[in-house]
């Protein structure tokens, strides 16, 4: 009795299973997506998920500023998909009220008060430091 409950179970679990694989794969549309990640090193999978040109301006970001240096973010929304992905990117590095950078992204020619340039990627994509 107990064997063929587990064998039952088995099999239900296989179903399931190859139901949400097929589901992702081809009802979903993201046949395409894994293929493409499968090709890349790691550096593509991240550049491929988080969008080509963030990824840059992130990575520029992570290797110009100091590890424990705080930020803010002009030019991403609060809450996007973007932001959440540039905060685990940027780690440690940490999001704050007062920080002492302001990473601004696709926002040509944005002054703030306080601020002078630090480094810039492009004309829109560059940092700004904080006085202190």
């Amino acid at each position: 009795m107990r064997r063929s409950f587990l064998k039952i179970a088995f099999a239900i679990w296989v179903i399931v299973w190859i139901f949400f694989i097929s589901r992702e794969l081809f009802i979903k549309g993201n046949l395409n997506d894994y293929r493409i990640l499968l090709s890349r090193p790691l550096e593509g999978k991240r550049s491929y998920v988080t969008g080509d040109r963030l990824y840059e301006f992130l990575t520029f970001c992570r290797d110009r500023t100091p590890q424990g240096a705080t930020y803010a973010f002009a030019g991403v929304a609060d809450g996007s998909i973007e932001k959440r992905r540039a905060v685990y990117y940027l780690y440690p590095r940490l999001e704050n009220s007062k920080p002492d950078f302001i990473f601004v992204y696709d926002r040509a020619g944005m002054g703030e008060n306080g601020c002078a340039g630090f480094a810039a990627l492009d004309e829109s994509r560059y940092i700004l430091k904080k006085a202190r």
